[in-house]
């Protein structure tokens, strides 16, 4: 096996694990497969067609971060949660990241937006309401993030073998 096909091989593997990544919160799946792609381009060479890949997967990468942030507090924000109530949400999210190993940060993002829903509106069921609409959009982002991380792949495909 040559070197060449070695650092497709192992970028390919990277990316693979990258790409789950954006389904299981492990790890930043979207920025993973991006420092693949830029490790391959400085190792093999970037020359024209991969700046022009590098810079389409860097629009995806930061399109596909901003909406795993922008579409949460969106929905939270339509249905009546206040920003300290998304701020109190967020440190939930970072305390759930290390109680509970891979969906502890989603866990706690919702429960914190649940129990300030309560806090504010003492209403069970409008809390429930907005968490179950910060649920889906957390979903929808995390949905939007795998097909982008697969659009990441397939542009570096491309660049490996047409460039």
């Amino acid at each position: 096996m040559s070197a060449d096909t070695l650092l497709v091989v192992l970028v390919a593997i990277v990316m693979v694990i990258g790409v789950a990544g954006t389904v299981l919160p492990i790890l930043p799946g979207l920025w993973v497969i991006w420092g693949a792609a830029a490790v391959y381009g400085i190792l093999a060479g970037f020359g024209t067609g991969g700046w022009i890949a590098m810079a389409v997967i860097t629009v995806l990468v930061i399109t596909g971060t901003a909406s795993a942030f922008y579409l949460p507090q969106r929905s939270a924000a339509s249905v009546g949660v206040p920003w300290w109530g998304q701020v109190i949400a967020l440190c939930f999210a970072v305390a759930g990241f290390f109680v509970v190993p891979v969906v502890g940060a989603p866990l706690g993002f919702v429960l914190g937006i649940l129990l300030t829903t309560i806090a504010r509106e003492r209403d069970l069921v409008g809390a429930l309401a907005a968490t179950w609409a910060t649920l889906k959009s957390m979903m929808l982002a995390s949905g939007l993030q795998l097909v982008i991380g697969v659009v990441m792949t397939v542009v570096w495909v491309v660049w490996v073998f047409w460039a």
